[in-house]
């Protein structure tokens, strides 16, 4: 008998912003995380992700999450950093060469491109490999998604990094994963873009 292939699913949350009340938060993530693994590494992480965040703009977020090969978690911890930027009128083809679907100066090839349709709005996702300053190669997903919102659009760029293939090869899904569940929070969202509060 052929064994069953283990699903891959995701879990994505946000960490807090410099600015904002991180109180229960690292305790909670050490929770998740010890959990999952079954050793001691959730508080180091936490306060690793809070550092991060602290030094981003105020219009970008950072997600934290985790891939799960059946019910073990098999890539950890995921991070991507999450721009808001009110959007150009009328144009969203911009967002193109923000993601760099036509490739970017250090691609080594021809990006792998994406769409994804969600419940507010559509977006695309870019994978590609690409060289680091040092030589070394390393995959990059860029995601962008024009948020339809009844307050007024919002545009949103997501960016994440995988060292390893294994990572690579599905951290696509992955990131479609976290587009959806931004789309489906976008009413209660409540974000700075470009030093505007929006609503």
């Amino acid at each position: 008998m052929t064994g069953q292939i283990p699903s891959v699913s995701w879990f994505w949350d946000w960490v807090p912003a410099a600015d904002s009340d991180a109180t229960g938060w690292p305790e909670s993530v050490a929770a998740l995380v010890d959990g999952w693994t079954g050793a001691t590494v959730g508080a180091a992480m936490a306060g690793d992700l809070l550092a991060h965040a602290a030094g981003l703009a105020p219009n970008r977020r950072l997600m934290w999450g985790a891939g799960f090969l059946g019910e073990w978690v098999r890539w950890l911890p995921l991070v991507a950093i999450v721009e808001f930027r009110q959007p150009m009128p009328g144009d969203s083809a911009y967002l193109m060469g923000a993601v760099g679907a036509e490739g970017f100066e250090d691609d080594v090839r021809e990006p792998d491109v994406e769409y994804l349709s969600t419940a507010h709005g559509d977006a695309i996702r870019v994978l590609a490999l690409t060289r680091s300053g040092d030589g070394s190669v390393h995959g990059r997903v860029d995601a962008a998604l024009r948020l339809e919102r009844p307050a007024g659009d919002l545009d949103v760029l997501l960016t994440t990094r995988a060292d390893d293939l294994g990572r690579l090869a599905v951290i696509g899904d992955g990131m479609d994963a976290l587009l959806t569940m931004i789309a489906d929070q976008s009413p209660e969202l409540r974000l700075i873009t470009a030093g505007t509060d929006v609503p």
